[in-house]
């Protein structure tokens, strides 16, 4: 009798289906629903790309990530894998499947409630992603199937699946089988296997639930019931079907967020942004093309990290940034750090680990999800004897992973690192065309996502003084000149003549070259050089070099009292290294809409800032900032460098800012708050390292024709050699004491006499009778004497921006 009833209540439910499916149709024409003719100009909401100058793929923008396929690119073994397990008679059926909504029926009536299982064909779950809401109603079941009938009217199967496969949620915020399979599996869906194809067509019916991540057992167990369907359906054999059961999951979750290019790619969603708008960014699909480079990129990200670690040691313990106890969160080792994702577990990698034990001469530590020991001795640079001294339970510390051995049961050894209290930022540039090709803007962009080297204002002492110097060539100075390197009094901002520019050394050279005064870093005689030419025309050149920021005429600009931002440092430096060629930094160069079609271009902007032998001379006389001067530690790099330390008041920023005939590359360390970073933390102690470490691979890394190359010499510079001391003509009275100088064409300077070269030694301008005072040069006088020694014996602190 059951069975009976059971025949006849299926025979029913297909007759209403029938019955029901004839009337919807008639009805839809009276009822409102969605215009199914919609979905021939219809486009899914796609991810915003944005890529490398490689083309090689650095971050998506998305509400919902999704990278859209055609029909051709959706592989047959994940469309088998979705057929099998969520619709078997697609290819057969008109919209609706009957048998399959008579068992849904069947259970729901058995349970007494509408449980949503089963009945909805693909099409069906198409017409409800797409024009409907996911409540449980019957109302909205009726709607689902008439649309359902519909779109199988006008669409091909194949149109139909390739939407489906387009629009579903794959969770954890993937839309489509494309971003799924990149962010489970990390490789594009063309690439997927049978499990993993398996893996993905289990994941629409529960997102959250079934998710590999979150709840591995149940996506394992999911992925298997998949397996099954397509053997019971024929499209696997039994070989197949074992074999794919006993491979794990393997999944590794793959983040938009490129590792080494935080900072760049914040800056380049905040352009698109502010150009194109937050929806057109997030739904529209397009296509950014950018100047990264991510070899540069990794290289830059990298030196930043290295060397701030090794600037830290050097200041000293800085003990832990956090402790998760003392922050409420008790589960030590269900904690994650951000950083964990891009893990690479290679020997000498910095990572966070989380303190489990400390004890005396040894520590227990977590890093995710594996355990590691940190040993006394590689915290002996500490001064400290005892690590419970140094750490406590909870803490977050940054460690440089060991030999990392294939045994998780071992734990992994790891040495103690500082996590810098100091902060730096680094941009590279191409010298050509302005492209920036590596931006990093502080240690850890998960600590902090505050651009330091776009958005960070700061004064940059030192670093200002080409400026300075590049407003005295053009008004005729030459580089072998020389100037009285003494005291003198000088308006302050308010007018009275109470300012001494002090010398980083804390004493005076006498008559010196230009050459040697910018070589290393003399502030008294850069602040005369800018009273000669005026301050009015120092700011003149760097306006043209691109410095928009706020300057005034007073003395002290020509020590970089007034604040820039490092990338507009670095591009006035690269205009200089370009022959007076100036770009306009960018890091955008095309944006495509979802179709391919150029909406917006960044094309090089360069203009002539300077002349080009006004510009040599300079690059010339920084080449010998980095052989003889504040830069010396650099010298033994290979090829042609040009650069300038920068150091400013009780060494709160610190500067280096040095190019190649190709590429600037400039670095800034200091803190957030306008603090000293430490004692004689000078532009060529804090900043320089760093800027070695980025610079030493890269040019390593250059064929031989590239690294050699020389900044070109243009016309109208002529090469003299000359007696270093006095500027003139070198003579053999001279001895060594010669380098080769870049003039201006009918400039070059008379020889140098036995007796001149003599009489320089005792460093006496008045004596030197080819010298001629320039107009507006200081006076040396018996108070500017006093009033600068006295002010160094009573500020012993202070320090009028340096090396």
């Amino acid at each position: 009798m059951g069975k009976q009833l059971l025949r006849w209540l299926l025979a029913g439910t297909f007759v209403g289906l029938a019955i029901g499916a004839v009337i919807g149709l008639v009805l839809s024409r009276f009822i409102k629903l969605p215009a199914v003719e919609s979905l021939t100009s219809y486009r899914p909401s796609a991810a915003t790309q944005v890529r490398a100058r490689d083309g090689s793929l650095i971050a998506t923008f998305a509400n919902e990530r999704r990278i859209p396929l055609t029909t051709e690119q959706i592989p047959s073994v994940f469309r088998d894998a979705v057929i099998a397990v969520e619709d078997a008679s697609f290819y057969r059926h008109t919209g609706v499947d009957p048998k399959g909504i008579a068992r849904a029926v069947f259970r729901n009536l058995l349970s007494r409630r509408t449980t949503g299982q089963g009945g909805s064909t693909i099409t069906q779950q198409l017409a409800r992603t797409l024009f409907l809401t996911p409540e449980k109603r019957w109302d909205r079941k009726v709607k689902e199937a008439v649309l359902a009938i519909e779109i199988e009217q006008k669409f091909s199967k194949d149109q139909i699946f390739t939407l489906y496969a387009n629009q579903v949620n794959f969770g954890h915020g993937n839309y489509g089988v494309e971003a799924a399979s990149r962010f489970y599996l990390g490789k594009p869906a063309g690439q997927l296997t049978l499990p993993e194809a398996a893996l993905l067509a289990g994941l629409p019916q529960r997102p959250t639930d079934l998710s590999p991540i979150s709840n591995p057992s149940r996506a394992l167990s999911r992925r298997n019931h998949v397996l099954e369907r397509m053997f019971e359906e024929r499209m696997i054999d039994a070989a197949a079907l074992r074999t794919a059961r006993e491979t794990p999951l393997a999944v590794d979750p793959h983040y938009d967020r490129n590792p080494t290019a935080a900072y760049f790619i914040e800056e380049v969603r905040r352009a698109v942004e502010d150009r194109f708008g937050s929806r057109q960014m997030l739904e529209g699909g397009l296509h950014v093309e950018t100047t990264l480079d991510p070899n540069l990129q990794a290289r830059a990200e990298s030196s930043l990290r290295e060397g701030l670690v090794a600037l830290q040691r050097r200041l000293g313990w800085p003990r832990a940034r956090r402790n998760l106890q003392v922050e409420g969160i008790g589960d030590l080792h269900g904690w994650r750090d951000p950083s964990w994702s891009f893990l690479e577990w290679r020997k000498g990698e910095l990572v966070h680990a989380v303190v489990l034990e400390p004890r005396e001469k040894a520590a227990s530590l977590t890093i995710a999800g594996r355990s590691a020991e940190l040993l006394l001795e590689s915290a002996r640079w500490t001064g400290r004897n005892d690590l419970t001294r140094i750490m406590n339970r909870g803490d977050v510390l940054l460690v440089r992973l060991g030999e990392v051995r294939p045994d998780h049961t071992k734990p992994i050894p790891v040495e103690l690192e500082p996590e810098p209290r100091v902060e730096g930022s680094l941009v590279v540039i191409d010298n050509r065309t302005g492209a920036i090709l590596a931006l990093v803007g502080g240690f850890d962009f998960d600590r902090s996502q505050f651009d330091r080297a776009m958005q960070a204002k700061r004064q940059c002492g030192s670093a200002f003084k080409p400026f300075v110097f590049l407003a005295a060539w053009e008004q005729g100075f030459s580089p072998n000149e020389t100037i009285y390197d003494g005291p003198c009094l000088l308006p302050d901002q308010s007018g009275l003549p109470t300012y001494v520019p002090l010398n980083y050394e804390r004493k005076y050279f006498g008559t010196i070259t230009l050459r040697e005064a910018l070589e290393r870093s003399h502030n008294a005689s850069a602040v005369k050089l800018q009273q000669m030419v005026t301050g009015d025309s120092v700011i003149d050149v760097a306006r043209r070099l691109g410095m928009k920021e706020k300057l005034a005429p007073y003395p002290t600009l020509a020590l970089g009292a007034f604040e820039v931002t490092l990338v507009d440092l670095a591009a006035a430096y690269s205009g200089i290294a370009n022959r007076g060629e100036v770009a306009e930094p960018y890091f955008i160069s095309r944006v495509k809409d979802a179709d391919g079609k150029v909406i917006g271009e960044s094309r090089p902007r360069v203009r002539q800032a300077l002349r080009p032998e006004v510009a040599y001379l300079m690059t010339h006389v920084m080449e010998g900032v980095i052989d003889r001067g504040t830069a010396g530690s650099a010298a033994g790099l290979p090829g042609n460098l040009a650069g300038k330390t920068g150091t400013t008041d009780d060494y709160t920023d610190a500067w280096f800012i040095g190019s190649t005939p190709r590429i600037t590359c400039g670095g800034w360390v200091g803190r957030d708050l306008k603090e000293p970073i430490g004692r004689k933390m000078t532009g060529a102690e804090a900043a320089l390292p760093t800027w070695i470490r980025f610079m030493k691979p890269y040019l390593e890394a250059l064929p031989d024709s590239i690294r050699n190359e020389e900044f070109a010499v243009p016309t109208g510079v002529v090469l003299v050699p000359v007696d270093k001391r006095t500027g003139l003509r070198a003579t053999p009275a001279c001895g060594n004491d010669v380098l080769l100088e870049a003039v201006l064409a009918g400039h070059e300077p008379p020889e140098c006499s036995p007796q001149m070269h003599s009489i320089a030694d005792l460093g006496w301008l008045e004596q030197l009778p080819y010298y001629t005072p320039r107009p507006n040069e200081p006076p040396t006088t018996a108070a500017a004497i006093e009033a600068a020694f006295s002010k160094m014996a009573g500020q012993d602190q202070s320090r009028k921006a340096g090396n």
